[in-house]
């Protein structure tokens, strides 16, 4: 059972998960509530948050997508299994017109793994890779008008976690960079690195608008403070606190983030391990398409 109560996490919660936190760059759009109709340029405000150790990881998101021409809607899944025992999410720009990052992730995804249920860093860091460089080609043909801001606003962060053969979870970290180029047009500059777990313990990572979720995990405000005091009567019974923990931070975003119109909506989140595979925790409609 979960409370609005306001907090962040104990020392006792510390110590005992490990917690570390990986911030993107925030992207973010602008726009005025409208109607459900698909826009021709999607961009996410995006809270993903990750719990990972060696046996399992555990992804959660918000369902919330802000439209550049378009205002915004709740209905918009930022996580994906584009591969058996393949985990990916995304925040940023993540579609134009008829494509989308979550398809190019699968594309690259049966490509280069098909359904090997098992692969190494290596193999999932190509996929990351082959996924990054169809973004960028994508982004090449776009017109530099729909950037509109700052193109920092526009980056596209992704995560990659797959198992391999020790049923242990791999993660890498994907970025897309959209660059003026000359003539006019578009570039990207694109980056990929593996992304270490701890050998024990949870280790947390945050993106998209990471700022409140690190702000809980540091436990540093007075608001913070309260919320992980409370954390163990929230989450008594729980089979494993740090994938409620996630599940929390991702609440906590959408509720404190002023930017209504980046984050919020149903909550997402998949679990990968070795024992039960890929299982979606939570799953709002949007993630069932």
């Amino acid at each position: 059972m979960r409370s609005n109560s306001t907090a962040g996490p104990s020392h006792f919660t510390r110590r005992r998960w490990g917690l570390a936190v990986m911030a993107a760059i925030p992207s973010a759009a602008r726009g005025q509530q409208t109607g459900p109709s698909p826009p021709a340029f999607l961009e996410g405000g995006t809270i993903i948050v990750a719990a990972c150790s060696r046996e399992r990881i555990v992804i959660a998101a918000d369902s919330k997508a802000s439209f550049r021409t378009d205002g915004f809607q709740d209905e918009v899944c930022k996580l994906a299994v584009p591969a058996n025992k393949v985990l990916f999410a995304a925040s940023g720009l993540v579609g134009v017109g008829d494509w989308s990052a979550a398809d190019e992730a699968r594309t690259a995804a049966q490509r280069i793994v098909g359904d090997n249920p098992y692969l190494s860093r290596s193999s999932l860091t190509s996929i990351a890779e082959a996924w990054a460089r169809a973004m960028a080609a994508k982004i090449r043909t776009l017109p530099p008008a729909l950037f509109g801001g700052p193109q920092a606003e526009s980056q596209t962060s992704a995560l990659f976690a797959g198992l391999d053969r020790a049923d242990e979870v791999n993660l890498v970290r994907a970025t897309v960079q959209p660059v003026a180029a000359a003539g006019g047009k578009m570039d990207a500059r694109t980056n990929v690195i593996p992304v270490e777990i701890p050998a024990t313990g949870t280790r947390f990572l945050a993106f998209g608008m990471p700022a409140i979720a690190m702000e809980f995990l540091a436990g540093k405000t007075e608001r913070a403070q309260a919320e992980v005091a409370q954390w163990k009567n929230y989450f008594t019974g729980s089979a494993d606190m740090a994938e409620d923990i996630a599940i929390r931070l991702v609440e906590l975003t959408s509720y404190f983030e002023p930017r209504k119109d980046l984050v919020g909506g149903a909550t997402a989140a998949v679990r990968m391990d070795g024992k039960a595979g890929v299982r979606w925790l939570r799953r709002p409609p949007a993630c069932l398409r």
